[in-house]
Order: C-alpha cells, then structure tokens, then sequence
C-alpha cells in the first residue's frame, strides 16, 4: 500500500479498494493477502472474533496464514433525498441507513457511519412521527442539482437481464474504476433492459427491476459528476472539482 498512498493501509478505502485492484492487474492474481500472522494470537482472536471463526471455518487460520481479501461491493452511498428529520418529499414517510441521503457522510462510506444512522436519524424520526399535526415535509438546504430520468437511452432491442449478467455489467462497467466509455456503454444497456423487462409477477422479478432501475440512477449520476470524489473514481476525471460540491437529485416522471 505504500507504493499507492502515503498513509499504507490506513488511507480511506476508496484509495486502498482501487490500490488492491491496481495491484491485481498488475499480477494477474485474484486477490491480494492481508497479514496479521505477527500479532498475537490472543489479539487476533479477541479484536477479530467474527473474521477469525468465520476464516476458520474456511479452513484458514489467521493466526498462521495471511488472509486473500479482493475489492466487493459495499454500502450504498446516495439514495432517498431526505432532509435532518429523515423526512422524503412525500409527507409520512421517512426513510434512515444506506437507503437514504441524509448529506452527512460525504462519498465514502465508513464503518462509523451506521452509528450515526442508528442514534441521530432513528430518533428523530420517531420524534418527527409522533408529531400528528405536521404534514408538510420540511424542505431541505442544500446545493442540488436536478437531473430527469429519461428513457431515451433505450434505443436498442435487447434480451431481459439475468441477476448475474447484471451484476457482471455493474462490476465491470460502473465499479471501482469508471471512465465516460464504460459508464455510457452501462447505462444504454441498463435503459434496454428497463424497456424490454416483462412486468413483474413475484418476489425475484419486482427486485430485479428494482436493481435496474437502481443501476440506472448509478450509472447515469456517474455520467453527469465529471470528476472523482470519494468512491466515485472516474479515470478521465481523476481530481475532484469544486464545481461539484453539491447533490444530484433524479426525478421520473
């Protein structure tokens, strides 16, 4: 990690996700080994209770071998536009977590802040609900800029997606490392695929859709930020711009 970024291995993990798979091209290997064989045992296995058993019970001893670890998919950053009081613009609903917007984690997600999720925005959602008489939402203060959901990109006939197919595409279009070409080329497929998808009937159609739809909002909204910032890394647009530093709002209709 020291040859990515100064801090090593406690840079933020956008930095250390795209470092791992910088690193994994480079050797062709599938993953890369995190080391912790020089600690104690007794640390190991009381600092990292959940890892070591679940390791253990894939036949590796983190004590005694290195872990192989790769990039995955983690939280959602972005979602429901809420405002301070978990409010959405539909009055009586609340949204709080990864499914929401709240404006206060930034672009990178960090295992602290579900904390804040949990203690903040849960209560003040449960005080906000228990106020009957307002029905207005309160309105939001911050710099957005609004963008329509078009379907003009569905231009082409194409077969109905598969849950891997569609993850495969996300992976390898709209991941780690994104660039105009790869974001575009996702984007036109995702749009043909909200076209052409039958209409739901149970549970795995209506979340396939649901995934669509989502890959879209993603895909389109790394379009439009021509930049990176956080775990929105866009190869292009390597720096961050002031220019930027606000929300991108999508509205179908």
């Amino acid at each position: 990690m020291t040859n990515y970024a100064p801090a090593g291995e406690l840079a933020p993990r956008d930095v250390v996700a795209r470092s791992i798979l910088y690193e994994m091209e480079r050797t062709g290997a599938e993953n890369v080994f995190i080391d912790v064989t020089h600690l104690p045992r007794s640390l190991t296995t009381t600092r990292f209770p959940h890892i070591y058993r679940f390791c253990l019970e894939h036949g590796l001893d983190i004590t005694r071998v290195p872990v192989p670890v790769a990039p995955a998919a983690h939280y959602m950053m972005g979602g429901i536009k809420v405002n301070t009081w978990g409010e959405t613009n539909i009055a009586g609903l609340f949204a709080a977590g990864e499914v929401a917007c709240t404006g206060v984690h930034g672009a990178n997600r960090l295992a602290s802040n579900s904390m804040l999720e949990v203690l903040v925005f849960s209560k003040r959602i449960i005080e906000k609900g228990g106020r009957s008489n307002e029905k207005t939402p309160a309105q939001v203060d911050r710099k957005e800029e609004y963008r329509h959901l078009s379907q003009h990109r569905a231009s082409k006939a194409i077969a109905p997606p598969t849950l891997t197919g569609l993850q495969s595409m996300m992976w390898e279009k709209a991941g780690i490392i994104r660039d105009r070409t790869s974001l575009t080329q996702a984007a036109e497929t995702l749009a043909a695929w909200e076209v052409s998808m039958p209409e739901p009937t149970e549970r795995a159609s209506y979340e396939l859709r649901n995934l669509v739809l989502t890959g879209r909002l993603l895909t389109e909204a790394g379009l439009i930020r021509e930049e990176s910032r956080g775990a929105h890394f866009r190869a292009d647009f390597p720096h961050n711009s002031l220019e930027w530093q606000q929300h991108i709002v999508f509205t179908i209709g």
